[in-house]
């Protein structure tokens, strides 16, 4: 009989250049069938396209909205319909904003809350009913350096990776039992899009590069290498382990 596919859900993977862009092909390279789940709609079908291209792997694209139950339950519920199970979810869908506490707005709050908070604890609750029938599965959730560092302008941002962060922990006790296992990768800063995004911001960013012994930010191919990692490689010892994938700019014992 034929290997049976293993499955990944990569949210945010829609961008060019981005960590979950960089986090499916290195998937789609170690033989892993890729659901590109992103709000954009014009840069997923491409990133399906060009991740299938490049890797000779299967590859397609739902377009979801992470913050929005709905979207996220029927994304799942497509996925199994076109593949029949889910082995791995890498939660990178997330974003950045840049501003002193006093100056943040409502909006800009409830829209880093929703997106980094809650749409990764979306997507983990609805595959979870998924793996748990599976009796396996690999849940990954990005934090940040910026939760364990404090960084200026970063507080909102720092506070839901943290939650993150937190939450993936709780989360690895809690579906234990059903043999899947939950990790979580921390990057230091990374040259993306995303990240060119969110403002005005040179000092600070000459001073996280100055913090690395490699004097350079990270690439989004060396963070998705940690990705692919903690999705593919550790067992039950990994468990709740959260990777500091920062090139060396702090350094945790």
């Amino acid at each position: 009989m034929p290997q049976e596919r293993t499955v990944a859900i990569v949210t945010g993977a829609a961008r060019p250049w981005g960590l979950g862009r960089a986090a499916a092909l290195a998937l789609a390279r170690k033989g892993i069938a890729i659901a590109i789940a992103d709000i954009r709609d014009d840069w997923g079908k491409k990133a399906a396209e060009a991740i299938a291209r490049e890797t000779g792997r299967e590859a397609l694209f739902v377009q979801t909205d992470v913050t929005s139950r709905a979207s996220v339950e029927a994304m799942v519920k497509s996925v199994v319909s076109s593949w029949g199970r889910i082995d791995i979810l890498a939660n990178i869908a997330g974003i950045v904003a840049r501003e002193r506490v006093e100056e943040v707005k409502d909006e800009t709050f409830d829209r880093l809350v929703n997106v980094n908070l809650r749409g990764t604890f979306l997507a983990c609750q609805a595959v979870i009913p998924v793996m748990r029938r599976q009796r396996s599965g690999r849940i990954v959730n990005i934090a940040s350096g910026a939760a364990v560092q404090p960084i200026k302008g970063l507080g909102v941002y720092a506070a839901t990776k943290a939650g993150v962060n937190i939450f993936s922990k709780v989360l690895a006790w809690e579906v234990a039992p059903y043999g899947i296992i939950v990790t979580v990768v921390a990057p230091g800063r990374i040259i993306t899009n995303m990240g060119q995004e969110s403002g005005p911001e040179e000092e600070a960013f000459a001073a996280e590069v100055r913090g690395s012994p490699y004097m350079r930010a990270q690439r989004p191919e060396e963070v998705a290498g940690v990705v692919a990692f903690a999705a593919t490689e550790p067992g039950i010892a990994m468990a709740g382990q959260t990777f500091h994938a920062n090139g060396g700019s702090y350094m945790v014992f």
